[in-house]
């Protein structure tokens, strides 16, 4: 008994042999419970050591980012995709032998990674968090269209192999006692070269300037620059090494499971390197490769268990969310200090008072919602009967962008996977409505509460912790809803709504007369709640909720000295937001006549939300005009752009929210919405200055952009200009102090006033 508490005592210590003792501890409680929830054979264990190592290297380039610019890098697997897809297309196409391709995957990963870096992220050193987040999304899309032509290019006319073949693919290194392969030569390659890139990594860190400068502004990057390190130089230096980690678990991995057939490499597979990356602390490389290995086992025993990883999408939520809440306290001030710009762009004034009723703005407001509420009316009228159905879901949609204005734009709270609140409307709703026929109005209002419960769950964490960690924890909640909740493979909807139950839902009649199985009503009845959510939504912002949110939004720190309780301004947003989103999960579920899981997965919450910021995340009209274009062009684009090919018409929604979404955001980092009122306040300016109305903040802004049309040759040549005045004095002036006269410093020394002085000076 004595000896066991020893140990106990041992492992509760600092030293190495402590933390070796509790690190295998952990492997095996760990390993044990895998096997009584999984019951893993040994070969699916092996499996999921290997492709779990690979994710663990996503996940340490994802530390490797955050740690020199405090961002998350949604790009983490595609900047190293588009080198490895020509290498692999050659190897596997052009019969070109997968070592000689190896050097074009390794160095083009680097380059791939530093060009990244300098091309684009540079320009967005001084942008809100929120945009620069945006912005790696945008760059994963944007090389997920060249790596998808890529093989076009090279000529390839059909599928790539399921496996790219390598020159120790037929070696087998341990079989089963019945001869079954266990550990392959492709499966032995992954494993040396995970661990050859920790080790090398470990060296380049520890031993090497660069290296050193990159651990050394981690912290604060404005510190580390007034230190003399060279904060641009080390960022590079981090991309460059992201992309060769990106690069290399591609090309180790291509021969065990094939080319990836999206350059992204997935949301899925970026969820399982970002958990790793979460565990780790955004901080440990070592953490986070074992962080990966455990994932990539629970994956294989969710494939053993349910012929799938959705049941390791949901475990992913749970232990996002505990990691997260372990962390909090472990923040260093410095550390909160380079994240706290996670507020989004500027806010957008409305119509100043003295212009509101001048007969030229009211007509253009006239004359604009005149215009717009016409096209609104007669969609269905233009559109063709069986296209109806996909029309409804557009101002669907609008209420959800609405939902993300609330939450994002106005709160600074990025959502990721804002269709998993949509789904919990729709999971809640589906079956009763489907067993009690209940009225159509409280079948919102359920989806109404529905929303606002589940947002308040995620909410809870997010006010805890830091506001890109929320990033995360949407998109994990988003792929749990898909893929775990709204399966009715497990209890959750097994019990709510399995299909033999939502599969009949009905649409009602409205007051006996309005009948919505026709789609032309429904559409009429959504557009009506858009219009209402859209009000509504202007009124908590006018409201002291909506000011506080944005006060709270754009200073986290000061809030709190002028009264402002940030858990509960928080709470209320999400609350606000996760309600609309509920309702617009009921209108699907009616809109489908049953409960579809892919309506509420990842992708539509990643691209509603590129489409939103696009627009303007921060104004309500502009993110639902986003979003409404956006999914028009989902919907019915190919049809008007089908001349343009099938392989380019189908790339259209990865372009623009690829390359023209970061361009729109380098010249407008408020989107859309900026060059619109910017647009909109020249005009006000026209009617001010024909009225004779002195406007002050149209004057205040005008003089701004004056000034931010100098160019630098004249604020160079001022500045010369007046230290020549200084240094010869010819020009400059000085001021009496008995008399206030304003004399040039020649006529000084003869003033009765100064004269004494300036012989004393003499």
């Amino acid at each position: 008994m004595s000896s066991i508490s020893s140990i106990i005592e041992v492992m509760r210590g600092d030293s190495r042999l402590a933390r070796i003792g509790r690190l295998v501890a952990a492997v095996i409680v760990f390993l044990i419970a895998v096997q009584l929830a999984f019951g893993l054979a040994i070969t699916y264990l092996v499996n999921g050591v290997v492709l779990g190592s690979l994710y663990g290297l996503i996940g340490v380039a994802l530390i490797l980012i955050y740690r020199s610019t405090r961002i998350i890098n949604f790009a983490a697997g595609a900047i190293g995709a588009v080198p490895t897809v020509f290498a692999l297309t050659l190897d596997a196409h052009d019969k070109i032998s997968y070592l000689a391709v190896l050097p074009l995957a390794l160095v083009g990963g680097l380059i791939f990674g530093a060009g990244t870096d300098v091309l684009v992220m540079r320009r967005f050193a001084r942008s809100p968090r929120i945009i620069v987040t945006v912005v790696t999304i945008g760059i994963a899309n944007a090389l997920a269209i060249l790596a998808f032509f890529i093989p076009i290019w090279l000529g390839v006319k059909a599928n790539l192999p399921p496996a790219i073949p390598t020159p120790w693919s037929q070696y087998v290194l341990w079989r089963s006692g019945r001869g079954q392969p266990i550990l392959n030569g492709n499966q032995t390659a992954a494993l040396i070269t995970v661990v050859v890139l920790a080790g090398t990594l470990t060296v380049f860190l520890r031993y090497t300037r660069i290296g050193i400068a990159i651990r050394a502004s981690s912290e604060n990057a404005d510190r580390a620059a007034l230190l003399g390190i060279p904060v641009l130089l080390v960022g590079t230096a981090a991309w460059a090494v992201a992309g060769l980690l990106s690069s290399m678990s591609i090309f180790v991995q291509s021969p065990l499971i094939g080319l990836p057939q999206d350059a992204t490499l997935g949301f899925d597979t970026l969820l399982y390197g970002l958990t790793a990356a979460v565990v780790a602390k955004m901080e440990h490389f070592g953490r986070a490769l074992a962080a990966g290995v455990a994932i990539g086992i629970l994956i294989f025993g969710s494939v053993a268990k349910t012929g799938d990883d959705s049941l390791a999408q949901g475990i992913m939520l749970i232990v996002i969310i505990v990691a997260l809440l372990a962390q909090r306290g472990l923040v260093s001030r410095a550390l909160d200090a380079g994240t706290s710009t996670w507020q989004s762009v500027r806010q957008f004034r409305p119509i100043p008072l003295e212009l509101r009723d001048t007969p030229e703005v009211t007509l253009a407001r006239s004359g604009f919602l005149v215009a717009l509420t016409a096209l609104a009316l007669a969609a269905p009228w233009i559109v063709k009967a069986p296209d109806l159905e996909f029309l409804v879901f557009i101002p669907i949609y609008g209420i959800v962008a609405v939902s993300l204005v609330v939450l994002t734009g106005w709160a600074g709270q990025i959502s990721l996977g804002q269709f998993g609140l949509v789904g919990a409307g729709a999971l809640v709703t589906g079956g009763i409505i489907a067993r009690h026929n209940i009225d159509f109005f409280a079948a919102l209002a359920l989806g109404i509460a529905a929303g606002v419960v589940a947002a308040l769950i995620i909410g809870l964490p997010a006010v805890r912790i830091q506001g890109l960690y929320l990033a995360v924890t949407t998109l994990a909640f988003g792929y749990a809803m898909q893929g775990y909740l709204l399966n009715e493979h497990y209890a959750v909807g097994k019990w709510l709504m399995p299909n033999t139950l939502t599969a009949g839902i009905v649409r009602p009649v409205l007051y006996g007369r309005i009948d919505l199985a026709n789609n032309r009503s429904y559409y009429y009845v959504c557009l009506l709640l858009l219009v209402l959510t859209m009000l509504a939504a202007y009124a908590f912002r006018r409201n002291r909720s909506g000011r506080v949110l944005i006060a709270s939004s754009d200073n986290q720190r000061a809030a709190p000295s002028y009264g402002i309780n940030l858990v509960r301004t928080r709470l209320a947003a999400f609350a606000v937001s996760g309600g609309m989103a509920g309702m617009a999960g009921v209108l699907i579920v009616y809109l489908q006549h049953q409960v579809v899981p892919d309506s509420f997965g990842i992708f539509p919450s990643i691209t509603l939300f590129l489409a939103t910021v696009f627009a303007g995340i921060t104004s309500v009209g502009f993110a639902v005009s986003g979003a409404v274009i956006f999914e028009f062009l989902q919907l019915f684009g190919p049809r008007y752009y089908h001349f343009l090919g099938s392989d380019l018409s189908g790339q259209v929604p990865l372009l623009i929210t690829g390359p023209l979404l970061i361009l729109n955001l380098y010249f407008y980092p408020g989107g859309s919405a900026e060059a619109g009122f910017a647009q909109r306040d020249t005009f006000l300016r026209w009617v001010a200055k024909r009225r004779d109305i002195l406007v002050p903040s149209l004057v205040a802004d005008k003089l701004v952009l004056d000034e931010e049309h100098e160019t630098e040759d004249q604020i160079i040549e001022q500045a010369e200009r007046h230290v020549e005045e200084v240094e010869t004095g010819v020009g400059a002036t000085l001021v009496c102090p008995v008399c206030g006269d304003v004399l040039a410093l020649d006529a000084a020394v003869d003033h009765p006033h100064l004269r004494g002085a300036t012989g004393a000076r003499r």
